[in-house]
Protein backbone atom coordinates (compact mmCIF):
# COMPACT_ATOMS: atom_id res chain seq x y z
CA UNK A 1 0.00 0.00 0.00
CA UNK A 2 1.38 3.42 -0.95
CA UNK A 3 1.80 6.12 1.66
CA UNK A 4 0.61 9.67 0.91
CA UNK A 5 3.40 12.27 0.96
CA UNK A 6 3.03 16.00 0.32
CA UNK A 7 6.17 17.53 -1.17
CA UNK A 8 6.53 21.33 -1.38
CA UNK A 9 9.14 22.14 -4.01
CA UNK A 10 10.04 24.56 -6.75
CA UNK A 11 8.93 23.58 -10.23
CA UNK A 12 12.24 23.26 -12.11
CA UNK A 13 13.19 21.19 -15.14
CA UNK A 14 14.94 18.81 -12.69
CA UNK A 15 11.76 18.34 -10.61
CA UNK A 16 9.14 18.45 -13.35
CA UNK A 17 9.17 14.66 -13.72
CA UNK A 18 7.95 14.41 -10.13
CA UNK A 19 5.24 16.99 -10.75
CA UNK A 20 3.77 15.39 -13.89
CA UNK A 21 4.20 11.80 -12.70
CA UNK A 22 6.73 10.82 -15.37
CA UNK A 23 9.01 9.79 -12.49
CA UNK A 24 7.09 7.87 -9.82
CA UNK A 25 8.28 7.57 -6.23
CA UNK A 26 8.27 3.92 -5.25
CA UNK A 27 5.77 3.17 -2.52
CA UNK A 28 4.50 6.75 -2.44
CA UNK A 29 1.33 8.54 -3.53
CA UNK A 30 3.05 11.88 -4.13
CA UNK A 31 1.21 15.18 -3.83
CA UNK A 32 3.65 17.63 -5.43
CA UNK A 33 2.92 21.20 -4.34
CA UNK A 34 4.78 23.67 -6.59
CA UNK A 35 5.77 26.60 -4.43
CA UNK A 36 8.23 29.49 -4.40
CA UNK A 37 11.17 28.76 -2.10
CA UNK A 38 10.78 31.75 0.24
CA UNK A 39 7.21 30.73 1.12
CA UNK A 40 8.17 27.06 1.48
CA UNK A 41 11.08 27.83 3.78
CA UNK A 42 9.11 30.06 6.12
CA UNK A 43 6.16 27.70 6.41
CA UNK A 44 8.36 24.65 6.89
CA UNK A 45 10.80 26.30 9.33
CA UNK A 46 8.07 27.80 11.49
CA UNK A 47 5.34 25.18 11.33
CA UNK A 48 6.67 22.02 9.61
CA UNK A 49 3.64 22.09 7.33
CA UNK A 50 4.84 19.63 4.69
CA UNK A 51 5.80 15.96 4.87
CA UNK A 52 8.79 16.76 2.68
CA UNK A 53 10.07 20.03 1.30
CA UNK A 54 12.78 21.83 -0.57
CA UNK A 55 14.59 23.71 2.18
CA UNK A 56 17.32 26.30 2.62
CA UNK A 57 20.69 24.66 3.35
CA UNK A 58 21.76 27.47 5.68
CA UNK A 59 18.47 27.41 7.60
CA UNK A 60 18.71 23.64 7.93
CA UNK A 61 22.25 23.94 9.30
CA UNK A 62 21.25 26.70 11.72
CA UNK A 63 18.35 24.64 13.12
CA UNK A 64 20.50 21.51 13.35
CA UNK A 65 23.22 23.36 15.29
CA UNK A 66 20.62 24.37 17.92
CA UNK A 67 19.52 20.79 18.45
CA UNK A 68 16.34 21.26 16.39
CA UNK A 69 15.94 17.80 14.82
CA UNK A 70 12.46 18.16 13.34
CA UNK A 71 13.80 17.45 9.85
CA UNK A 72 16.03 14.83 8.27
CA UNK A 73 17.86 15.65 5.07
CA UNK A 74 18.31 13.94 1.73
CA UNK A 75 21.48 14.90 -0.24
CA UNK A 76 19.49 16.29 -3.16
CA UNK A 77 20.08 19.90 -4.18
CA UNK A 78 17.19 21.38 -6.18
CA UNK A 79 18.88 24.80 -6.29
CA UNK A 80 22.56 25.56 -6.90
CA UNK A 81 23.92 28.86 -8.16
CA UNK A 82 27.04 30.94 -8.35
CA UNK A 83 26.44 34.23 -6.58
CA UNK A 84 28.99 36.85 -7.65
CA UNK A 85 26.39 38.01 -10.17
CA UNK A 86 24.01 39.03 -7.41
CA UNK A 87 25.88 41.73 -5.48
CA UNK A 88 24.45 45.17 -6.30
CA UNK A 89 25.96 48.53 -5.39
CA UNK A 90 25.05 52.19 -5.45
CA UNK A 91 27.54 53.66 -7.91
CA UNK A 92 27.99 56.78 -5.76
CA UNK A 93 28.98 54.80 -2.64
CA UNK A 94 32.69 54.73 -3.35
CA UNK A 95 32.74 50.97 -3.90
CA UNK A 96 35.18 50.10 -6.65
CA UNK A 97 36.22 46.65 -5.47
CA UNK A 98 34.86 44.06 -3.04
CA UNK A 99 37.30 45.23 -0.34
CA UNK A 100 35.52 48.61 -0.39
CA UNK A 101 32.48 46.98 1.26
CA UNK A 102 34.23 47.28 4.62
CA UNK A 103 32.36 49.77 6.75
CA UNK A 104 29.48 50.01 4.28
CA UNK A 105 25.71 49.64 4.75
CA UNK A 106 24.48 46.44 3.10
CA UNK A 107 20.91 45.14 2.82
CA UNK A 108 19.84 41.50 2.68
CA UNK A 109 16.27 40.31 2.98
CA UNK A 110 17.21 37.69 5.57
CA UNK A 111 20.60 37.08 7.15
CA UNK A 112 20.05 33.31 7.14
CA UNK A 113 19.54 33.06 3.35
CA UNK A 114 21.84 30.52 1.68
CA UNK A 115 22.64 32.97 -1.12
CA UNK A 116 23.73 35.56 1.46
CA UNK A 117 25.77 32.87 3.25
CA UNK A 118 27.76 32.10 0.11
CA UNK A 119 28.26 35.78 -0.79
CA UNK A 120 29.54 36.61 2.70
CA UNK A 121 31.70 33.49 2.42
CA UNK A 122 33.53 34.50 -0.73
CA UNK A 123 33.80 38.11 0.43
CA UNK A 124 35.76 36.91 3.46
CA UNK A 125 37.64 34.09 1.76
CA UNK A 126 38.78 35.97 -1.33
CA UNK A 127 38.64 39.66 -0.39
CA UNK A 128 39.15 39.81 3.38
CA UNK A 129 35.74 41.35 4.10
CA UNK A 130 34.40 39.77 7.28
CA UNK A 131 30.76 39.71 8.33
CA UNK A 132 31.53 42.06 11.23
CA UNK A 133 33.12 44.58 8.86
CA UNK A 134 29.69 45.53 7.44
CA UNK A 135 26.57 47.21 8.83
CA UNK A 136 23.64 44.92 7.96
CA UNK A 137 20.03 45.91 7.25
CA UNK A 138 17.12 43.48 6.91
CA UNK A 139 13.59 43.91 5.58
CA UNK A 140 11.42 43.92 2.50
CA UNK A 141 13.55 43.68 -0.62
CA UNK A 142 11.73 45.12 -3.64
CA UNK A 143 8.65 46.24 -1.71
CA UNK A 144 7.97 47.29 1.88
CA UNK A 145 7.13 44.49 4.31
CA UNK A 146 5.43 45.99 7.39
CA UNK A 147 5.20 42.55 9.01
CA UNK A 148 8.78 41.53 8.26
CA UNK A 149 10.10 38.68 10.35
CA UNK A 150 13.08 36.39 9.83
CA UNK A 151 12.06 32.83 8.98
CA UNK A 152 13.80 31.67 12.18
CA UNK A 153 14.85 33.64 15.22
CA UNK A 154 18.55 34.49 15.18
CA UNK A 155 20.91 35.44 17.98
CA UNK A 156 23.80 36.95 16.06
CA UNK A 157 27.13 37.57 17.79
CA UNK A 158 27.52 41.02 19.36
CA UNK A 159 30.22 41.90 16.81
CA UNK A 160 27.65 41.66 13.99
CA UNK A 161 25.91 45.03 13.62
CA UNK A 162 22.39 44.48 12.29
CA UNK A 163 19.04 46.23 12.25
CA UNK A 164 15.62 45.96 10.58
CA UNK A 165 14.56 48.78 8.25
CA UNK A 166 11.23 50.60 8.80
CA UNK A 167 8.21 48.67 7.57
CA UNK A 168 7.30 51.36 5.04
CA UNK A 169 10.72 51.14 3.34
CA UNK A 170 12.38 48.53 1.13
CA UNK A 171 16.03 47.69 0.50
CA UNK A 172 15.85 48.41 -3.23
CA UNK A 173 14.55 51.96 -2.81
CA UNK A 174 17.11 52.64 -0.11
CA UNK A 175 19.88 51.42 -2.42
CA UNK A 176 18.63 53.60 -5.25
CA UNK A 177 18.53 56.67 -3.00
CA UNK A 178 21.99 55.98 -1.59
CA UNK A 179 20.75 55.15 1.91
CA UNK A 180 22.32 51.72 1.46
CA UNK A 181 25.63 51.12 -0.29
CA UNK A 182 24.91 47.58 -1.50
CA UNK A 183 22.28 44.85 -1.42
CA UNK A 184 22.11 41.16 -2.26
CA UNK A 185 21.10 38.66 -3.55
CA UNK A 186 17.82 39.26 -5.42
CA UNK A 187 17.59 41.35 -8.59
CA UNK A 188 16.71 44.91 -7.47
CA UNK A 189 13.79 46.57 -9.19
CA UNK A 190 15.90 49.69 -9.62
CA UNK A 191 18.41 47.77 -11.74
CA UNK A 192 15.58 46.32 -13.83
CA UNK A 193 14.30 49.86 -14.36
CA UNK A 194 17.83 50.82 -15.51
CA UNK A 195 18.46 53.26 -12.68
CA UNK A 196 21.72 55.11 -13.22
CA UNK A 197 22.43 54.72 -9.50
CA UNK A 198 22.64 50.91 -9.36
CA UNK A 199 25.13 48.48 -10.89
CA UNK A 200 26.67 45.07 -10.30
CA UNK A 201 29.77 44.86 -8.13
CA UNK A 202 31.08 42.22 -10.55
CA UNK A 203 30.10 43.31 -14.08
CA UNK A 204 32.25 40.46 -15.45
CA UNK A 205 30.56 37.97 -13.13
CA UNK A 206 30.77 34.99 -15.51
CA UNK A 207 34.56 35.28 -15.65
CA UNK A 208 34.80 35.76 -11.88
CA UNK A 209 32.51 32.81 -11.14
CA UNK A 210 34.39 30.50 -13.47
CA UNK A 211 37.64 31.46 -11.76
CA UNK A 212 36.02 30.80 -8.36
CA UNK A 213 35.03 27.31 -9.48
CA UNK A 214 38.49 26.54 -10.89
CA UNK A 215 40.14 27.60 -7.64
CA UNK A 216 37.70 26.04 -5.17
CA UNK A 217 35.79 23.29 -6.98
CA UNK A 218 32.63 24.75 -5.42
CA UNK A 219 29.29 25.01 -7.20
CA UNK A 220 27.32 26.54 -4.31
CA UNK A 221 24.42 24.54 -2.91
CA UNK A 222 21.41 26.67 -2.03
CA UNK A 223 18.72 24.12 -1.13
CA UNK A 224 18.37 20.55 0.10
CA UNK A 225 15.34 18.30 0.60
CA UNK A 226 14.08 17.54 4.10
CA UNK A 227 11.50 15.14 5.53
CA UNK A 228 9.72 15.55 8.83
CA UNK A 229 11.39 13.31 11.39
CA UNK A 230 8.23 11.55 12.57
CA UNK A 231 7.54 10.43 9.00
CA UNK A 232 11.13 9.32 8.53
CA UNK A 233 11.10 7.30 11.76
CA UNK A 234 8.02 5.38 10.66
CA UNK A 235 9.09 4.90 7.03
CA UNK A 236 12.87 4.88 6.78
CA UNK A 237 12.76 3.36 3.31
CA UNK A 238 11.10 6.59 2.15
CA UNK A 239 14.38 8.52 2.13
CA UNK A 240 15.95 6.23 -0.45
CA UNK A 241 12.75 6.21 -2.50
CA UNK A 242 12.63 10.01 -2.64
CA UNK A 243 16.37 10.23 -3.28
CA UNK A 244 16.11 7.83 -6.19
CA UNK A 245 13.16 9.68 -7.71
CA UNK A 246 14.89 13.08 -7.47
CA UNK A 247 17.97 11.63 -9.19
CA UNK A 248 15.84 10.11 -11.95
CA UNK A 249 13.95 13.38 -12.45
CA UNK A 250 17.22 15.30 -12.75
CA UNK A 251 18.64 12.75 -15.20
CA UNK A 252 15.48 13.07 -17.28
CA UNK A 253 15.90 16.85 -17.35
CA UNK A 254 19.53 16.57 -18.46
CA UNK A 255 18.59 14.12 -21.23
CA UNK A 256 15.87 16.45 -22.47
CA UNK A 257 18.26 19.39 -22.33
CA UNK A 258 21.08 17.68 -24.22
CA UNK A 259 19.57 15.17 -26.65
CA UNK A 260 16.45 16.72 -28.15
CA UNK A 261 17.00 17.92 -31.73
CA UNK A 262 14.84 21.05 -31.26
CA UNK A 263 16.21 22.92 -28.23
CA UNK A 264 14.32 21.94 -25.09
CA UNK A 265 14.98 25.36 -23.50
CA UNK A 266 14.15 28.68 -25.11
CA UNK A 267 17.78 29.70 -25.70
CA UNK A 268 19.34 30.23 -29.15
CA UNK A 269 22.86 29.01 -28.18
CA UNK A 270 21.85 26.25 -25.82
CA UNK A 271 24.34 23.68 -27.17
CA UNK A 272 27.26 26.07 -26.77
CA UNK A 273 26.25 26.81 -23.17
CA UNK A 274 26.06 23.10 -22.34
CA UNK A 275 29.43 22.38 -23.94
CA UNK A 276 31.11 25.30 -22.14
CA UNK A 277 29.64 24.19 -18.79
CA UNK A 278 30.84 20.61 -19.25
CA UNK A 279 34.32 21.72 -20.28
CA UNK A 280 34.64 23.60 -17.01
CA UNK A 281 32.62 21.50 -14.57
CA UNK A 282 32.45 18.00 -16.07
CA UNK A 283 29.49 16.00 -17.31
CA UNK A 284 27.80 15.66 -13.89
CA UNK A 285 27.92 19.37 -13.19
CA UNK A 286 24.74 19.34 -11.06
CA UNK A 287 25.65 16.39 -8.87
CA UNK A 288 23.58 15.05 -6.00
CA UNK A 289 24.95 12.93 -3.18
CA UNK A 290 26.97 13.31 0.01
CA UNK A 291 30.44 12.11 -1.06
CA UNK A 292 30.33 14.07 -4.33
CA UNK A 293 29.54 17.30 -2.48
CA UNK A 294 31.26 16.88 0.87
CA UNK A 295 33.69 19.74 0.19
CA UNK A 296 30.85 22.09 -0.77
CA UNK A 297 28.75 21.17 2.27
CA UNK A 298 31.65 21.43 4.70
CA UNK A 299 32.59 24.82 3.26
CA UNK A 300 29.00 26.01 3.76
CA UNK A 301 29.09 24.77 7.35
CA UNK A 302 32.35 26.61 7.98
CA UNK A 303 30.96 29.81 6.46
CA UNK A 304 27.87 29.50 8.65
CA UNK A 305 30.00 29.12 11.78
CA UNK A 306 32.28 32.02 10.84
CA UNK A 307 29.26 34.27 10.22
CA UNK A 308 27.53 33.53 13.51
CA UNK A 309 24.63 31.51 12.11
CA UNK A 310 25.36 28.38 14.13
CA UNK A 311 24.97 27.76 17.85
CA UNK A 312 27.81 25.23 17.62
CA UNK A 313 29.97 23.90 14.78
CA UNK A 314 28.70 21.08 12.57
CA UNK A 315 31.51 18.56 12.98
CA UNK A 316 29.95 15.73 10.96
CA UNK A 317 28.18 16.75 7.78
CA UNK A 318 26.73 13.21 7.62
CA UNK A 319 24.51 14.03 10.60
CA UNK A 320 22.37 16.29 8.40
CA UNK A 321 21.26 13.40 6.18
CA UNK A 322 19.50 10.07 6.67
CA UNK A 323 22.14 7.31 6.95
CA UNK A 324 20.34 5.31 4.28
CA UNK A 325 21.22 8.00 1.72
CA UNK A 326 24.93 8.34 2.49
CA UNK A 327 26.00 5.71 -0.05
CA UNK A 328 24.01 7.17 -2.92
CA UNK A 329 21.13 5.68 -4.87
CA UNK A 330 20.66 1.98 -4.21
CA UNK A 331 18.49 -0.70 -5.78
CA UNK A 332 16.13 -1.68 -3.03
CA UNK A 333 12.63 -3.08 -2.45
CA UNK A 334 10.67 -0.05 -1.35
CA UNK A 335 9.11 -1.25 1.93
CA UNK A 336 12.32 -2.51 3.42
CA UNK A 337 13.43 -0.51 6.43
CA UNK A 338 16.64 1.42 5.83
CA UNK A 339 18.67 3.03 8.59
Amino acid sequence: MKIPITLACGLYDRTFGLRDGTVPVEGVDLNFQPMMPVETFRRQARHGEFDAAEFSLSTFMALHSRGDRRFVGIPVYPSRRFRHEHVWINVHSGIRSPADLKGKRVGVQEFVQAAALWIRGFLQQDYGVRTQDIDWYFGGYNAPDPRFKQRIELELPSVVRASVIPGDQCLDAMLDRGELDAVFPALPGSFQRKSANVARLFPNFREVEEDYFRRTGIFPIMHVVVVRREIYEKNRWLMQALYKAFVQAKDLAIRRLTTYAPPHATLPWLSEQIEATRRLMGNDYWSYGLAENRHVLETAAQHAWDQGLLARPIDRIEDLFAPGTHAGVLDFPFGRALA
